[in-house]
Formats: structure tokens, C-alpha cells, sequence
């Protein structure tokens, strides 16, 4: 095989990861968002509850979308540097 091909296929499988990691960033973004709006309207109702075993409920609930978000956010971060793979820390 000669060197053109062989540097043709090459650029075709990284086009391909680029396509796959420009994808996933895509969806993050977008779970990101919807994790973001989540927050705001768990806060709005937790001002608004009046009930304290329910404000408990509801001020986990908002911990754990801010934890989601959180870690959505460093994988993004790590997609955006083109990282091939995430760090050790992160699975999915």
C-alpha cells in the first residue's frame, strides 16, 4: 500500500472520532441544559414548600442534579480538549 492511501485511511478514522466526540459533545450540552433547568425549578419549589421533610427531599434532589451536571461538565471539558480517552476518574 502506498503512502497516499495509506495516510487516507488514516485521516478517515480520525474524522471518524472527531465525528463521534463532536456528537457526545453535542449531547452533553444538551443534557447539560436540561440538568441546569432541572436545578432552577427544584430551587423555585424549594423556596416555595413550606413543609420541612419535603424541603429535605426536595434540597437532595438538588444536590444530586448539581452533582450530575457537575461531572457532565468535566467530561465536556474533556471532549473539548480532544482527549481520545477520559481521565481515570470519570466513566460513564
Amino acid at each position: 500500500m502506498n503512502i497516499q492511501k495509506l495516510l487516507e485511511k488514516a485521516g478517515a478514522f480520525l474524522n471518524a472520532e472527531e465525528r463521534k466526540r463532536k456528537e457526545k459533545r453535542k449531547h452533553l450540552k444538551h443534557v447539560i441544559r436540561k440538568l441546569k433547568k432541572h436545578e432552577k425549578k427544584l430551587g423555585e419549589q424549594l423556596d416555595a414548600e413550606v413543609d420541612e421533610q419535603a424541603k429535605d427531599s426536595i434540597g437532595k434532589e438538588i444536590t444530586l442534579a448539581h452533582a450530575h451536571r457537575k461531572k457532565a461538565l468535566k467530561i465536556l471539558k474533556a471532549l473539548k480538549k480532544g482527549k481520545n480517552s477520559l481521565p481515570p476518574s470519570i466513566e460513564i
